[in-house]
C-alpha cells in the first residue's frame, strides 16, 4: 500500500506540471509576435491551432486533478484515444503550414476536422453505451490509418520542400529542415504513446509524461525558432510556381538576337566578377532571384549562363568558391573555429561546410589545416 501512495503521489505531481507546463506553453505561443502580412496568415492560424493544441492537451490533467486521480480507467482511455486522433491532426496541420504554407487550406482543414470529429464522435458513442472490447480495438486500426494517411502526406509534402529550398537558396538544406521531420515522427510516437498510456504500467507511465512535457516544450521552441527565421523559409516555401529547370531555359529561343545576347554575356561577366571580387558569395540565406537582381539580370538568364557559358550550375560554382575561401582562410587563421569558419565563408551550417569541404579537398577543414602547417 505504501508503494502504491507512492506511485500515485509521483503521479499526481507529474499530471500538475504536466497541465501547467502545456498551459504555460500555450500561452507562451499565443504571445510569439509574427509579422502581420499577407504571406505570414496561414502561419499566424497555425501558432493559434498550436496554442489551442497546448490547452486542449492540458485539461484533461486538470479534470483528473480535480477528480483525485480516481476517474474510470474507461472514459479515461476513451477520452486519451479521442484526444490523439485530435492531437495528430493538429500537429499534422501545424508542420505542413511550415513547410507547405500553399497546400494547408481552410478547406482542406475543415474536411479533415470535419473526418476526424464524426469518427471521434461515433467512437465516444459506442465505447460509452458498449462494454464491448472491440470497439477500442477498432479506434485504435482506425487511429493508425490515420497516422499512415498523414505519415505518406508529409513525407511527400516534406520532400516538395526540401527541394523548394536548394532550388531557392542553391544550398542543401536537410540540416535546416530536419527538425520538421524528427518533430513529425516524435508527434506520432507521442499520438501513439498516449492511445496506449492507459495500459502502461505505472513506472513506464510516468516515463511517457516526462518524455512528452520535454517534446512540446521543445516543440514550442523550435516554433519560436522558425518564426525569428520566417524571412528564409516563406520566400521559398511560399512561391507558387515551378522552380526553374535548366534543361528548358533557351534565352536564344526566348527573341534576343545575337549581338544582344552578347551584350547581356558581357554584362553577366563583368557583374560576375566583381561580385567574386567582393565576396558576395559569402553572404548566406540569399536565393538566386536575389542574386540575379544584384547582378543586373534574371534568373532565368542566370541559369543559361552558367549552363552554357560556365558548364556547371551556380551551386556547385559558388561552392567551390567558398571552399577555395575556406583553405585560404584555414592557412591564415590557425586558431579559427569551424564553426566561425563555416559562417565567416557563407555556410548556414557547420554540417553542409564539413561535408563540402569533404568532397571537394578529400579531407576534412581540421587535416587539411594541420596537413598545411606540418608543411610550413
Amino acid at each position: 500500500d505504501g508503494n502504491n501512495n507512492m506511485w500515485l503521489d509521483f503521479y499526481m505531481f507529474l499530471t500538475l506540471a504536466s497541465g501547467i507546463a502545456l498551459a504555460v506553453l500555450g500561452w507562451q505561443l499565443c504571445s510569439i509576435h509574427i509579422p502581420h502580412r499577407e504571406d505570414t496568415h496561414r502561419l499566424r492560424t497555425a501558432r493559434a491551432i498550436l496554442a489551442a493544441s497546448y490547452f486542449i492537451l492540458a485539461i484533461p490533467a486538470f479534470c483528473e486533478l480535480f477528480n483525485g486521480g480516481e476517474a474510470d480507467r474507461k472514459i479515461i482511455a476513451v477520452f486519451t484515444i479521442a484526444v490523439a486522433a485530435y492531437q495528430s491532426l493538429l500537429f499534422t496541420v501545424t508542420l505542413l503550414t511550415f513547410i507547405q504554407p500553399l497546400y494547408v487550406t481552410c478547406h482542406r482543414v475543415r474536411i479533415q476536422a470535419g473526418i476526424v470529429t464524426v469518427a471521434v464522435a461515433l467512437f465516444l458513442f459506442m465505447a460509452l453505451t458498449s462494454e464491448e472490447c472491440w470497439v477500442f480495438f477498432v479506434a485504435l486500426a482506425v487511429y493508425a490509418v490515420q497516422l499512415v494517411c498523414y505519415t505518406l502526406l508529409f513525407r511527400r509534402k516534406y520532400a516538395e520542400c526540401l527541394r523548394l529550398l536548394e532550388e531557392y537558396y542553391d544550398e542543401d538544406q536537410h540540416a535546416r529542415l530536419c527538425w520538421t521531420k524528427f518533430g513529425f515522427y516524435a508527434a506520432l510516437s507521442v499520438g501513439i504513446a498516449a492511445s496506449l498510456s492507459v495500459w502502461l504500467p505505472p513506472v513506464a507511465y510516468n516515463i511517457f509524461t516526462v518524455g512528452y512535457i520535454l517534446f512540446y516544450g521543445w516543440f514550442a521552441g523550435r516554433f519560436c525558432n522558425y518564426v525569428v527565421k520566417i524571412n528564409y523559409y516563406l520566400p521559398a516555401v511560399a512561391q507558387g510556381q515551378e522552380p526553374v529547370r535548366l534543361q528548358a531555359v533557351d534565352m536564344a529561343a526566348c527573341g534576343l538576337s545575337e549581338p544582344e545576347l552578347a551584350t547581356e554575356k558581357e554584362h553577366l561577366r563583368l557583374a560576375l566578377e566583381r561580385w567574386v571580387a567582393e565576396r558576395r558569395f559569402t553572404r548566406p540565406e540569399e536565393g538566386r532571384e536575389q542574386i540575379a537582381r544584384e547582378l543586373g539580370t534574371t534568373k532565368e538568364f542566370l541559369c543559361w549562363y552558367f549552363k552554357n557559358e560556365i558548364g556547371r550550375d551556380f551551386r556547385p560554382w559558388r561552392v567551390g568558391l567558398r571552399i577555395e575561401y575556406a583553405k585560404q582562410l584555414l592557412a591564415e587563421e590557425l586558431g579559427i573555429s569551424m564553426n566561425d569558419l563555416a559562417r565567416k565563408v557563407g555556410f548556414a551550417t557547420k554540417s553542409n561546410f564539413y561535408g563540402y569541404f569533404k568532397k571537394l579537398t578529400g579531407e576534412t577543414p581540421v587535416e587539411y589545416q594541420r596537413r598545411i602547417v606540418s608543411q610550413c
